[in-house]
């Protein structure tokens, strides 16, 4: 192969976004007193040079008073699809459905370091919520959102004891782990539920050996153990 083509090769590789969409989302997001940016889709268009995308659901809170009330109003928004490499793909391909950069009120922030289900920064902290007798979490109403995009999942003390575990050691968390798959995550059973298409294929895509070889090269290089690898898109 020639220097020329062989240098055209390089230049088509790296095309596609080098940056990571989640800084500039996190700038704009940090205007608000609250806010949780999911991962909403992620996508591989398969060719020579495949291409990567990903697309966010940003969920914003403001305080106004309502009938003379203050009360909490919820925003929420799709991102656009932003083409990405393949290397900011493989940050967040494993995190489907998932929190991967949060603030509350009293102004703590989590990042795509310390990735957890919807709602999980708010447990624990009687502004939004309270233990019921059965040792489960119970929304206020104003959080009630934050139940539906658990698709149903409650929080028990040992399973929010884990969550902080895991973000003080600054690591991702999906849930317990039950029969070797989470609740939350790409590859978890919520997706499974909601979203039985794409994880139809998802798991026909698992089953290829060069699909598993490209997840253990990407868990190897700090990926988790209950994650994916690329997927299709998650609509």
């Amino acid at each position: 192969m020639s220097a020329f083509w062989f240098s055209l090769l390089l230049v088509l590789a790296g095309c596609g976004g080098g940056e990571d969409p989640v800084e500039d989302l996190v700038a704009d997001l940090n205007r608000y007193p609250e806010y949780s940016l999911i991962v909403e889709d992620v996508r591989e268009e398969e060719g020579f040079f495949p291409d990567y995308f990903l697309r966010f659901k940003t969920l914003t809170a403001s305080g106004q008073q309502v009938a003379g009330r203050d009360t909490v109003v919820w925003e929420e928004r799709l991102s656009e699809e932003y083409p990405v490499s393949e290397e900011v793909f493989g940050q967040y391909e494993n995190y489907l459905g998932m929190v991967v950069a949060a603030k509350t009120a009293d102004g703590r922030q989590s990042g795509p370091a310390q990735a957890h289900p919807p709602g999980y920064q708010y447990v624990d902290n009687p502004r939004y919520g309270s233990w019921d007798s059965g040792g489960f979490w119970q929304f206020y109403g104003p959080y009630m959102m934050m139940s539906q995009l658990m698709g149903g999942w409650r929080v028990n003390r040992a399973d929010y004891g884990d969550y902080r575990r895991t973000y003080e050691r600054g690591q991702p968390y999906a849930g317990p782990e039950t029969g070797g798959r989470t609740p939350f995550g790409t590859g978890g059973t919520t997706i499974e539920k909601s979203r039985p298409e794409f994880f139809k294929r998802y798991q026909q895509r698992l089953g290829g050996s060069r699909f598993r070889e490209r997840v253990q090269t990407r868990m190897g290089r700090g990926g988790s153990s209950w994650g994916s690898g690329s997927v299709r898109s998650g609509k």
